[in-house]
Formats: structure tokens, C-alpha cells, sequence
């Protein structure tokens, strides 16, 4: 039986001013999960990091936060390109738990075969998508295996583009089906688009709709070439033919002001290239109805902001907290 001295107890002693410190620090960083930036921790913990010396304070808190890391705490830091270093919020991440089934090679094997003795469907193809995300080399050959529909008649046309472009040259009618929806609908098309996308569009008119849309070329099939001519004689305007997402209309149109960095003025004058704007200098007065589609690019050049409204900051600022928050959970 064991006795009480082959478990002693662990002697208690008096923390020390950097346990205390650590503790403190951790403890903040558990109440906080959005986070807590240098200039808010000197405010919550001044005994420890509101010294006259602001250089001192920052070296103390950066070998502080790489103690708690060798302890095992997964500390994070978010940054937003507009704000100084001292406003960058730091936070404890979550540790997830990964709950998804593990498949072995040989398992993905088994189940490729299956895949390829079916007849492929639009939902066989999504699963093996899903299945061989990580195993491309798996995935079940599309080109040796069609896929089956009900109707003799609903078998790929590889030559879509080809049509397409005949009927604008002809001014001829087409019937289509767009992407998975199976119903049959007959457009007019009158241009085919590439501007400020990667992706080739058509504009054409919809009879069914009775107005002009715009549609993805790859998720267009062509199902019958017609005689008629255009129902419609619509006036393509530089409007019609503009795909700048600045100019997706998402709400009513609103005037923003930035401040760009000289040395990237070019890059941002080729992101504008077909939205309304003015510009004086390096100030610009943006018109959008659709300002999200800002953020992208400086999310990938946040050193080109030199200024913009509070506003359009603290929506910049809720977006990339959004963004952080989804990719937690991927």
C-alpha cells in the first residue's frame, strides 16, 4: 500500500512579479477571444506595461506572449493593414477538434472502383469531389465515363463556344440550359465580354425574362441552334458592357474618400479601370454601389492605404473579422 510519502506535496510558494504578470496576462487573454492589442493592454494592466518608456513596454509584452507560447498557448495576432503595429489585437486561438473521417489510400482505392463501375450523376461527381479532395490522382475519369440523363437527347455539347459565337455573328436565337437548372430558356446573345473579370461572359437577352442578362460562358449549354432572328434591337450601352464589381449594384450608390500611397497609385488606378471616380493628386473620391468589393484589394495591399473615412475603416476592419472567424472553423 502506498504510503504518504511517495506522493509529497508540492511545496506552496509566493508568486513572483513575472508569474503574477503571466497569469494576469493570460487571464485577460482568456476573458478576451476577440482579442487584445498592446495600447489596451497598457490600459488594463498598467502596473505591468504602462511605464514612461513605451519601447521597454513593448519588448516586455512581445517576451511575455512568446513565454505563454513555449507554455503551450496557442497566441495569435491579427493584422490590419491600416493600423499601426500597437492596434494589432492578439488572441488565444481555439484549438479545434478534428471530427472528420480519416480514409486510407487502399480505403479510397475500393471506393474509386465503385465510382467507376456507376453510371456517373451530377451528385456522384460532387461526392467524389468531396471524397478525393486530397487524392486527385483517385478521382474518377469524367471523359471515360459520360454522364447519363433521362433524355437521349441532353448529351454535352463540347462545341458551345463555337455556337455562341455564330449566333452573335448571325444575330440568330439560341436555346440553352445554364448551369444545373434544366430548364431550357431561348436568348438573344449579343456580345461576349471580358473586362475586369476572369471570366468570359455573354450578354443576351432573355426572352423568358424579357430583359437583358448576362451569363457565365462554361455554364452555358447549348441545346438548340434556331432560324429566328432577334425579337429584341437593344442599344448596348458602356454601362450594359461594364463588369467592374465596383459597379454591382448591392446598395445605393455611395461616395468614398482614400488616400493612396504614391508608389502604388498605378495599381490602384488599373483596379478603378471602369468605375466612376475622381481624383486629385493622390486623394480619390470613389462612387460605388457595391463598396465591398474594395476590400479585396487592399486586403492584398494594405500599404497602399495612406487614409480613408473612420467609417470605411471600421467596415474594412469588420470584414477581415469575419474573414478570421470563418477560416477557424475550415
Amino acid at each position: 500500500m502506498a504510503s504518504f510519502e511517495d506522493f509529497p506535496m508540492i511545496e506552496v510558494k509566493k508568486m513572483n512579479e513575472t508569474e503574477v504578470r503571466l497569469f494576469s496576462l493570460l487571464f485577460n487573454l482568456l476573458r478576451e477571444p476577440k482579442g487584445i492589442s498592446f495600447q489596451k493592454f497598457r490600459t488594463m494592466m498598467p502596473r505591468f506595461y504602462k511605464n514612461e518608456d513605451i519601447e521597454s513596454d513593448r519588448k516586455k509584452l512581445y517576451r511575455d506572449l512568446n513565454q505563454l507560447k513555449s507554455l503551450g498557448f496557442n497566441i495569435k495576432v491579427a493584422q490590419y493593414g491600416y493600423q499601426s503595429e500597437d492596434f494589432f489585437p492578439y488572441y488565444i486561438e481555439k484549438e479545434s477538434i478534428d471530427r472528420t473521417l480519416k480514409f486510407s489510400k487502399e480505403e479510397l482505392e475500393v471506393l474509386s472502383k465503385s465510382l467507376y463501375s456507376a453510371e456517373l450523376t451530377k451528385e456522384l461527381i460532387s461526392l467524389s469531389q468531396k471524397l478525393f479532395s486530397y487524392h486527385l490522382d483517385l478521382i474518377p475519369n469524367l471523359t471515360k465515363h459520360p454522364i447519363t440523363n433521362d433524355s437521349d437527347d441532353n448529351s454535352v455539347d463540347t462545341s458551345n463556344t463555337e455556337k455562341i459565337l455564330q449566333a452573335i455573328k448571325d444575330k440568330r436565337a439560341i436555346t440553352i440550359v445554364y448551369g444545373y437548372d434544366d430548364k431550357e430558356r431561348t436568348i438573344e446573345p449579343y456580345r461576349l465580354v471580358r473586362k475586369h473579370t476572369t471570366d468570359f461572359y455573354v450578354l443576351a437577352y432573355d426572352r423568358g425574362k424579357k430583359s437583358l442578362r448576362r451569363f457565365i460562358l462554361p455554364k452555358i449549354t447549348v441545346k438548340k441552334e434556331t432560324k429566328e432572328e432577334f425579337f429584341s434591337n437593344l442599344k448596348i450601352s458602356n454601362e450594359d458592357l461594364n463588369f467592374h464589381p465596383l459597379s454591382l449594384k448591392t446598395h445605393a450608390e455611395m461616395e468614398i474618400h482614400f488616400q493612396i500611397h504614391p508608389e502604388y497609385e498605378d495599381r490602384w488606378k488599373l483596379f478603378l479601370e471602369g468605375a466612376k471616380y475622381e481624383t486629385s493628386e493622390n486623394q480619390y473620391k470613389v462612387f460605388t454601389t457595391n463598396q465591398n468589393a474594395l476590400f479585396q484589394f487592399f486586403v492584398i495591399l494594405p500599404e497602399a492605404l495612406v487614409e480613408a473615412s473612420a467609417h470605411w475603416k471600421d467596415r474594412f476592419a469588420s470584414h477581415l473579422h469575419e474573414w478570421e472567424n470563418l477560416y477557424q472553423f475550415v
